[in-house]
Order: structure tokens, then C-alpha cells, then sequence
């Protein structure tokens, strides 16, 4: 395209690589953001919704708010509230978000990060060299090669997926040269770097960053992933808390349509969570390093989510088998 932009494509060819995350634009249209506004906000007001913000003070320099999702649109609501106190906020979703037709020219154009997790690298690579989806059985001994370094079965698909030379993801996977293991560990830890590119050129404009820890929408607050913390240690920002009730009665189902009714945003004290124990030599979304530093890195995790449940009301509180109603399986990724 003229300007820069990543071209539009079908939610088929929608695959988001390094290519494309090179040439992405983190910093807003204003003409896209016009019109984003134009569209919700009124019907924010035909509705009746109301946005309240609880213990909110606009903050002097970017944070990372870190909030629950329990309906999949409910990031519209957060933006609009940030947008009607002028405060610039970038959004961090799923990769999968990019494959559904309306919403990524929406998301390329009002400052949104795309999230390509170690999931979506297999998932992709995965549908690709085989010519369909994996199953959930074969996802998850794929998922355990990359994580543990379990064998993967001598059946036909996963010799396959060993031995074919291709690109995955913008970068060429030569089986004689490197294992599979170590091609996907790469290319998940570039396409990370290029996601904590785009959010560090955003906190130089400006921006705060919008994350959601638990990596799923579920009507009751979930477990947290440790993503939100390797990011906060690489941006160097403090963490805001925030807890986002009433966002499932709000909007239609799952749309992003509203019904009306009232969404409350708790916001806690911002804080600098405690990663004092991580090695000096952490690299964040480096393979190794998360599985050798995981533990520091999920007792950070989890105190964010103790707090961000603190600001829930109770029916979105988690249970004691945090047990969610969300999206699962590999549906989660792609």
C-alpha cells in the first residue's frame, strides 16, 4: 500500500509473520480512530452503557494496565474510556484476532499489538506443511516437543513436519541444519521481539499498554500467564491492576454490540512487580530462559492476579478451581 501498511488479505491468508510485524504500524490513524469513535461511542449513548472508573488517576508517564476479559469485545470499552480522557493506549491481542476479516483493518489502524504465542507458531507451520489443521492429540505432542523436548511419534504427519524444508513464519527451516524444536523456538522468540518492538515504540509516543494476563476471555477470572511479566521487566513500566465487571451483561452475547448497563473499571495502585530474582542475563520470550526462570516469573504472575481479582465484583471473582468457561484447546490460538 502507498502509505507503509501491511496490505488487507482474507482471514485465510492472514498469517502474521515477521514479514508483516516488520513492516506493521504501531502508531494510530486518526482518521481510523475517528471513525472507531464515531461508531461506538454513540452507540455507547443509544444504549445507555455507562463506563465507570473507580480509584482512576490519569497516569504522568505510560503504564501497563492489566485487566480481566470475560467478553471478547469488552477491549472497546476499555479504549473508549481511555480515548474520552485523551490517554493513548495500545492493545495487545492473539495473532488469531488478525484472521477475522473486520476486525484487522480496524486493529492495523488504531494501535493494536499483534500477539503471535508459541501455539500460533505450531498451529500455523503446522496447518501449513501438512495441509490441515492437527488434531488436539497431535497439538499436544507438538506443544510438549517444544516445551520439554518429548519425541515426537515415527508417524507419517510428525516425520513430515521434521523433515520438509520450508519458511515458517518468515524464516527458512532447513532440517539438516537445525531441528525443529530450535526452528520454532526461534521464530516464536523473533516474532515476541518484534511484538516488544512495536509496544516500545508506543511508550515513546506516548502510549500505555493494555494487556490481558490470562490469555482468554472467561466470565470468571482465570489464571494469569507469565507473558504480561516479561513484558513489564522488558518495558520497564509499572503495572496498574485493573478489574472490568459487568462487561458480559453489557454487550450481545459475543458480539460487539452493546445492550446497555453498566461496566465498572476498578484500577488498583500501580506497582513494580517483584522480578528481583531473575538472572541478569533474562531474555524475555527466549524459550529457555522462561522454562529456567519460570518460577520467579509465575510467583509474579500470580500476585498480579490476586490483586486484579481483588477489584472484581464477586460474581467475575475466580473459584477455587479456577476453572474457566472460555475458548479451548487449540481454538485458543488459531
Amino acid at each position: 500500500m502507498p502509505d507503509g501498511r501491511p496490505a488487507r488479505c482474507d482471514a485465510a491468508a492472514a498469517t502474521i509473520d515477521l514479514g508483516y510485524l516488520a513492516r506493521y504500524r504501531i502508531l494510530p490513524n486518526r482518521r481510523w480512530q475517528r471513525v472507531v469513535a464515531a461508531t461506538f461511542m454513540p452507540m455507547e449513548a443509544a444504549t445507555r452503557t455507562r463506563l465507570a472508573l473507580h480509584n482512576f488517576t490519569a497516569p504522568a508517564a505510560p503504564v501497563i494496565y492489566a485487566s480481566n476479559s470475560s467478553q471478547k469485545y469488552d477491549f472497546l470499552t476499555f479504549r473508549s474510556a481511555m480515548w474520552a480522557r485523551d490517554l493513548p493506549v495500545a492493545t495487545i491481542t492473539k495473532a488469531k484476532n488478525y484472521h477475522v476479516g473486520w476486525m484487522r483493518p480496524v486493529m492495523e489502524n488504531t494501535g493494536v499489538v499483534p500477539l503471535a504465542s508459541k501455539g500460533y507458531v505450531i498451529l500455523r507451520d503446522a496447518t501449513a506443511a501438512l495441509g490441515r489443521r492437527p488434531t488436539e492429540d497431535e497439538y499436544r505432542c507438538l506443544r510438549d516437543h517444544l516445551d520439554r523436548d518429548q519425541p515426537l511419534p515415527d508417524t507419517a504427519s510428525f516425520v513430515t513436519l521434521r523433515t520438509r524444508p520450508r519458511d515458517i513464519l518468515g524464516r527458512a527451516f532447513d532440517p539438516t541444519a537445525t531441528s525443529l524444536r530450535a526452528a520454532w523456538q526461534e521464530v516464536y522468540s523473533a516474532l515476541l521481539g518484534e511484538a516488544l518492538r512495536l509496544c516500545r515504540e508506543a511508550v515513546a509516543a506516548g502510549h500505555s499498554i493494555h494487556i490481558y494476563p490470562e490469555g482468554t476471555v472467561s466470565s470468571r477470572l482465570s489464571a494469569g500467564r507469565i507473558g504480561a511479566m516479561m513484558f513489564a521487566q522488558s518495558l520497564g513500566l509499572p503495572v496498574v491492576p485493573v478489574g472490568i465487571s459487568g462487561a458480559r451483561a453489557a454487550f450481545r452475547g459475543a458480539t460487539p454490540l452493546l445492550r446497555g448497563g453498566t461496566i465498572d473499571f476498578c484500577f488498583g495502585p500501580a506497582y513494580r512487580p517483584d522480578l528481583s530474582e531473575l538472572p541478569a542475563d533474562f531474555r524475555a520470550f527466549d524459550p529457555e530462559h522462561e522454562r529456567r526462570d519460570r518460577d520467579v516469573l509465575q510467583r509474579a504472575t500470580d500476585d498480579l492476579m490476586t490483586r486484579i481479582n481483588g477489584l472484581l465484583a464477586p460474581e467475575y471473582q475466580r473459584r477455587d478451581d479456577e476453572v474457566i468457561d472460555g475458548t479451548r484447546g487449540t481454538k485458543r490460538f488459531l
